[in-house]
């Protein structure tokens, strides 16, 4: 039987999903810390989760539509092949990356990934060689796509891989940022779908209205906030993401110690 407690934990999770969604601090990480200390069911946060990244993705969708029209007809095999490894990596090693999802490793997620933005901020060309999402080339969707695997370990993030890679290869970075996100819609939407399939017998009524409720809250925060989130992105260093991730760790680490 559904609780009110429930109800306004997976609201609570939809928004933190529908906001860090679109920065590159690890959505799944936080979602996972915020379960943590609102102490839901284990179970039901993995539904709960499935669904709630659902709602960003539709908004992504949605906010993305005219340049995911233009990819479909110019640059679809690059959309595919950037996927390939991640999904590869991820069916083959899919019980062995469901072992790490704790709280030690998103700790330890926060800072590999913070340091790999910092990284890439420091060390990315001086002058960009992309400044057309059209322009860029399969090497560079592949080897874009390659990097999209370190986020498999809890706390990375899929777009901060993603983008730091994309700069490192001389991307504009809003053109970074737009290919990332782009390549993420069928991602996720697959990744929903082959999570659902998988645990079909472990979901109840009360997880679906639950998930309903967290994805219906991630969507409407998703599409208010992804316009001024993107922005932000675009407009802030690398480093300054990273800096929070290492506080966000921190922190985590000494409220459990």
């Amino acid at each position: 039987m559904i609780n009110l407690y429930q109800i306004i934990t997976s609201i609570i999770i939809g928004i933190i999903e529908g906001i860090t969604e679109f920065l590159p601090i690890s959505s799944t990480g936080h979602m996972m810390i915020a379960s943590h200390y609102l102490q839901t069911n284990y179970d039901t946060t993995k539904i709960l989760e499935i669904f709630i990244q659902l709602g960003s993705t539709l908004a992504a969708l949605y906010f993305f539509r005219q340049k995911i029209v233009i990819i479909i007809k110019n640059k679809i095999k690059h959309v595919i092949l950037s996927n390939l490894p991640i999904i590869f990596f991820g069916l083959i090693f899919y019980k062995q990356i469901k072992l790490l999802f704790n709280l030690e490793n998103i700790i330890y997620g926060l800072i590999l990934g913070g340091l790999f933005l910092i990284f890439s901020e420091m060390f990315k060309p001086k002058k960009y060689i992309i400044y057309n999402i059209n322009n860029i080339s399969l090497l560079q969707a592949i080897i874009i796509g390659i990097f999209q695997i370190l986020s498999l370990y809890p706390g990375f993030s899929r777009s901060g891989s993603t983008i730091a890679t994309a700069l490192l290869l001389g991307l504009k970075k809003s053109v970074a940022i737009e290919f990332s996100f782009i390549i993420s819609i069928p991602l996720s939407i697959g990744i929903f779908l082959f999570e659902i399939l998988n645990n079909m017998n472990n979901i109840t009524r009360t997880d679906i209205l639950i998930s309903f409720i967290g994805c219906l809250s991630s969507f409407v925060v998703s599409m208010l906030c992804i316009q001024f989130l993107l922005k932000i992105l675009n407009k802030t260093s690398l480093i300054f993401f990273g800096i929070y991730r290492f506080i966000i760790s921190g922190l985590i680490y000494f409220l459990n110690s």
